[in-house]
C-alpha cells in the first residue's frame, strides 16, 4: 500500500468530527474483542464511510499515525505453526513502536472463546524494539501462564518487521484500523504491499455490529489475513500459508 491509500484516506478522515484518545478508550478501547479483517480498494473504502457515522482519533493535531511492529518467533517458527494449522491456543508476540512518539510497548495477543482476541500489554524501552528484555519475558511468561497454563517458549527471535500508517475510526459499537503504506521487512528482505487498497479492520464487542453490516450489504466480504503469517509467507520466510494466498493477492504480493 502505497502514499496514494494513505492520502485517500487521509482525506476521508480531515472531514470527519474528532475524538480524542481519551475519548476512544472510553468508547471503544477494547482488549477483549471479535476482529473481523477486509482488504478494500479505494472505491469500496469511499463506498463504506459514505454509509456510516463516524468519528476520527485526533492526537496532536495527526489523523494518520505511523506504526512498527517487531513480531518475535522460535527459530522453527512455532507461533506461524500455530496458527497455520488454526490451533485454538494460538498467541502472537510482538513490540509496536508508535514512530510519531516512540511510545513502544511489549504485547501479547491470545486467541480466546468464540473467535475472541485478548491482548495485553506492557511498557517496553523504544531503544530495544527489536528483542525482549528479561521483564519482557518474565510479562510474556505471567500473562501466557494465566492464559494456557504454560510460559512462552524459548528462545524467542525477532522474526518479522511491518511498518504501515493508520487511521483509526470509531462508530457507537466499533473502532475500526485503516491500514496502508504496508511493509514487511526482515534482515536485508522487504516487501511493499500493493497500491490502492486499505487494510480495514473491525474490533468490536461482538460479531454483529454496523459495520460488518454496512460490509455486508456492499456485498465486501471478510478476508482472512494476519500482518505477521501473510508477511512470513510473502517473503519466502515460511511455507504452507495457503490459507492466506487470497490475502497476497489481493494486497498485490502474490
Amino acid at each position: 500500500m502505497n502514499a496514494r491509500g494513505t492520502a485517500a484516506v487521509a482525506a476521508v478522515a480531515k472531514r470527519l468530527p474528532s475524538l480524542s484518545l481519551a475519548e476512544v478508550v472510553a468508547t471503544s478501547g477494547l482488549m477483549s474483542r471479535t476482529d473481523r479483517k477486509y482488504v478494500l480498494s479505494l472505491n469500496d473504502f469511499l463506498a463504506v464511510t459514505d454509509v456510516l457515522s463516524l468519528r476520527c482519533l485526533e492526537i496532536g493535531g495527526q489523523r494518520v499515525f505511523g506504526y512498527s511492529s517487531t513480531y518475535f518467533d522460535t527459530p522453527d517458527l512455532a507461533i506461524f505453526r500455530a496458527h497455520r494449522q488454526d490451533r485454538r491456543r494460538r498467541f502472537k508476540i510482538r513490540t509496536r513502536t508508535y514512530t510519531d512518539s516512540a511510545d513502544t510497548y511489549c504485547e501479547l495477543k491470545v486467541s480466546g472463546r468464540r473467535d475472541e482476541t485478548v491482548k495485553v500489554r506492557r511498557p517496553h524501552p523504544a531503544e530495544a524494539a527489536h528483542g525482549l528484555t528479561t521483564p519482557a519475558l518474565t510479562f510474556l511468561d505471567d500473562a501466557l501462564t494465566a492464559a494456557y497454563g504454560r510460559p512462552a517458549p524459548r528462545p524467542l527471535l525477532p522474526a518479522l518487521v511491518t511498518d504501515y500508517r493508520r487511521t483509526t475510526l470509531v462508530t457507537a459499537d466499533t473502532r475500526i484500523t485503516c491500514d496502508t503504506s504496508l511493509v514487511w521487512r526482515s534482515g536485508a528482505r522487504s516487501l511493499a504491499a500493493g497500491d490502492d487498497l486499505v487494510l480495514l479492520e473491525v474490533k468490536s464487542a461482538s460479531e454483529r455490529n454496523s459495520v460488518t453490516e454496512a460490509l455486508a450489504k456492499l456485498r465486501i466480504r471478510e478476508q482472512s489475513v494476519s500482518k505477521y503469517c501473510a508477511g512470513l509467507v510473502a517473503l519466502g520466510l515460511a511455507t504452507g500459508g495457503n490459507r492466506w494466498r487470497p490475502a497476497l493477492r489481493r494486497l498485490g504480493v502474490a
